[in-house]
């Protein structure tokens, strides 16, 4: 089974960089110490270091479930975020795989109020990566948003590897992250493995200017997967 980002969304870029998912039939952990957290192009950590873990576990059917979860600061009382989530992933062919999966954002010390679901459905075709997300109450707001995922990940050299991100979120109500109703995210990202951790700098971008949490940005991050 070949579950690609777009599969988990935003957790799912620190997971895969640290290993990915369990293989069949198997329970794994990761944990990443980064310079930020990005999440679709805003810093969920006011541009400070992130500390992240998660668990899963892969059936052979293709059943997938786990939780992964990370420090943030929205300036509130929320220091944590807390994620679950559980999906299904299977193969077409060599080539084609496609993979549904529902995910559960918790962040814990806020009443409750960011708390939020998202439902994605992606296809990937070898090396490449397409998803649509779509959440109800995005981020805790009475708004609807849908998010479009493309990704793209191949080999530089022996043991590096250049991951391409585009991201597309359009919400009903504009004023949850930005004034703007929609905006385009992007990443580029080197990533390596040396002395057993996985180490990737990635540079994130959007066309968000009302923001500074969505300012250009490197951030540095170094995993590993047990």
């Amino acid at each position: 089974m070949n579950i690609k980002k777009f599969a988990l969304g935003g957790i799912a870029a620190s997971m895969l960089s640290t290993g990915g998912l369990a293989n069949a039939g198997e329970i794994s952990a990761n944990v990443t110490l980064a310079s930020d957290y990005v999440f679709r192009g805003f810093s969920q950590t006011n541009e400070e270091l992130a500390i992240q873990g998660g668990l899963d576990y892969a059936f052979e059917n293709g059943l997938y479930l786990g939780t992964w979860a990370s420090n943030v600061n929205f300036g509130g009382e929320t220091s944590s975020e807390n994620d679950f989530y559980i999906g299904y992933g299977f193969d077409l062919n060599d080539d084609v795989a496609l993979d549904f999966s529902a995910i559960y954002f918790a962040y814990p010390g806020d009443d409750d109020a960011l708390n939020y679901s998202e439902f994605t459905a992606g296809v990937s075709f070898g090396d490449f990566g397409f998803g649509l997300v779509f959440s109800p109450d995005y981020f805790g707001s009475d708004s609807s948003a849908y998010i479009l995922n493309a990704d793209y990940s191949f080999g530089l050299a022996e043991n590096f590897s250049l991951d391409l991100h585009a991201g597309y979120t359009k919400t009903d109500d504009a004023g949850i992250a930005t004034t703007e109703d929609n905006y385009i995210d992007y990443s580029v990202g080197v990533g390596t493995t040396a002395v057993g951790a996985d180490f990737a700098l990635t540079f994130y971008g959007t066309d968000v200017d009302d923001n500074d949490l969505a300012d250009d940005r490197l951030v540095l991050s170094v995993g590993k997967a047990f």
